[in-house]
Order: structure tokens, then C-alpha cells, then sequence
């Protein structure tokens, strides 16, 4: 499917195909070596199980929500981003959530049952290692596993990657 990978605006705007999906969630900004780890799990476990593969990524960054005065500058924009999650990594859709007020207030507990929510087929998430969600960003890897243990959703994260002894980042 990823001749003809759907981008979508956001998670209630998503319309897949019944196959179990794989999802790797973040900001992804600058599709770094680490984010591409993630991503790349994901698309390797769908195309291994017969699945789709997707990513969910948020926009605009949190950043402007929570620091408008100083926030982070992005280093690709999201229309880039999201051509290259298409054409180089091969997903077949992308979710482009707007990060609003609304669901940045969004309770850890109630982040993977609203992905379910709105992703019924919802098979796989795949995150970094040091991924944190939720409102006050209370949410974290280990208790993303155990959400997703309840829900029936396998959880993964990709070990951080180095370069010359010093962790990747966008930063």
C-alpha cells in the first residue's frame, strides 16, 4: 500500500482498511537515524504479519503550546517529514494530529484507549525508549506496556541510538 500511503489530518479523520495496524508515534522532527528505528520496527513487524504500517506525529510541536515565546525549532517541516515517512521510509499512512490544549489534557490512562478508539485495528505502537505521553507527560514506556497489555496491544521501543559514543537526538 505504500505506493498510495494516505495521509490523514487527524486520528477521528483516519479511515484504514480492516488489517491489524502498526503505528510508530512521536514528533519524529528531523527523522533522525533514532526516529527512523522506530518507524522502521514498525513497518518491518506489519510487512512480516500482513499488516499496515503507519506513523502518528503531531503538529504543530508542543512545544508551541507549552512555550510559545521560546519553542523548539523544528528541523523539517511537516509537509517534508511527512514525504519522507512516504517516499523513503515506505508507510503506507500517516496521522498528522493537531497537539491542541484539548489533547495535551489528555490523561496517560486514556492515551492508548483513544488510539483503540479510534483505531480499532489498532495490533502494534512503537516508540523510543525515553517516549512520554499524556497530560504533564506522566505517561511513559513501561506504563504504555502495561496499557497495552490490558488493551491487547503489543508495545514496542526502540533502544536509543548512538553516534561516536553520544546519543542521537534532534537536539
Amino acid at each position: 500500500m505504500s505506493a498510495a500511503t494516505q495521509v490523514f489530518s487527524s486520528l477521528a479523520a483516519a479511515r484504514l482498511p480492516a488489517q491489524p495496524l502498526h503505528l510508530a508515534i512521536g514528533i519524529f522532527d528531523g527523522v533522525h537515524l533514532g526516529h527512523q528505528a522506530v518507524i522502521e520496527s514498525a513497518l518491518h513487524s506489519a510487512r512480516r504479519e500482513g499488516g499496515l504500517a503507519g506513523v502518528l506525529t503531531f503538529d504543530p510541536h508542543p512545544s508551541r503550546l507549552f512555550r510559545p515565546e521560546n519553542p523548539v525549532r523544528l528541523i523539517m517541516p511537516v509537509d517534508l517529514k511527512t514525504w519522507f515517512f512516504r517516499s523513503k521510509l515506505g508507510a503506507d499512512f500517516v496521522v498528522q494530529e493537531p497537539f491542541t490544549r484539548e489533547f495535551a489534557a489528555v490523561a496517560a490512562e486514556d492515551f492508548l484507549p483513544r488510539l483503540r478508539a479510534a483505531l480499532p485495528q489498532l495490533h502494534a505502537v512503537y516508540v523510543g525508549e525515553n517516549w512520554r505521553y499524556g497530560a504533564g507527560r506522566r505517561g511513559d514506556v513501561a506504563s504504555l506496556v502495561r496499557a497495552g497489555h490490558e488493551a491487547g496491544v503489543r508495545v514496542f521501543s526502540a533502544p536509543r541510538i548512538n553516534l561516536d559514543g553520544e546519543p542521537i537526538s534532534s537536539t
